[in-house]
């Protein structure tokens, strides 16, 4: 399971032509990447739905311009969540987005940013 340290909105986007907001989500496990959520809204349950999911291995030092030039985004949309004894892989992802949707006030922060995009 991925343990959430932060979680920021870091731009709005399109995805399929519908408006998308990328979250970069830090990690709060050692060894865990960081993270590019992409988050559309969706009628079903909490209002958002992750499309997609990056891992994102920029190093500030090195990759400063934040691109992709060196491969340092990864898609991991289907392999993120392997399941476990207890939890199914869909299962991880719910609890996944769930989490992340009641992290701080990113909810808030998501309702605020699609209205205005």
């Amino acid at each position: 399971m991925y343990y959430i340290k932060d979680a920021k909105i870091r731009r709005m986007t399109e995805y399929d032509g519908a408006p998308c907001a990328e979250v970069g989500v830090l990690p709060g496990g050692a060894g865990d990447p960081a993270l590019l959520v992409y988050i559309v809204e969706d009628q079903r349950e909490e209002g958002y739905e992750i499309v997609r999911i990056l891992t994102n291995d920029a190093d500030t030092a090195t990759d400063w311009y934040d691109n992709n030039m060196h491969d340092a985004f990864k898609d991991v949309t289907v392999s993120a969540f392997t399941g476990s004894t207890i939890m199914t892989p869909e299962d991880e992802r719910s609890k996944f987005q769930r989490e992340l949707l009641i992290f701080g006030d990113l909810k808030r922060q998501l309702e605020a940013h699609f209205r205005n995009f």
